[in-house]
């Protein structure tokens, strides 16, 4: 399988109830059609057995910015609500 390169576009910081968040959207280097974003941590909710880790892949720049703040904004929602943290991508 060979190596995909990625070249990071944005790259965001946010804290989450004292949490830590790293987020980044990245299109590869050999098809700029294509967008991924990859999140330090997901969220689950207290019902939820497994974590909660979002499509990741898109057509648009503009689709996976809109995907990635809406996961954010979800991210707060559940940790308001009592969620959890579980590990996601390592960067």
């Amino acid at each position: 399988m060979p190596a995909v390169i990625y070249t990071v576009l944005k790259e965001f910081f946010v804290e989450v109830n004292g949490h830590a968040i790293k987020a980044r959207i990245m299109s590869p280097i050999n098809d700029d059609k294509i967008f991924v974003f990859k999140i330090s941590s997901f969220y689950k909710s207290k019902t939820d057995a497994d974590a909660y880790e979002p499509a990741s892949t898109f057509t648009s720049y503009a689709n996976a910015e809109r995907h990635l703040l809406q996961y954010l904004e979800g991210f707060q929602n559940t940790l308001d609500l009592g969620g959890d943290i579980a590990p996601g991508s390592s960067f």
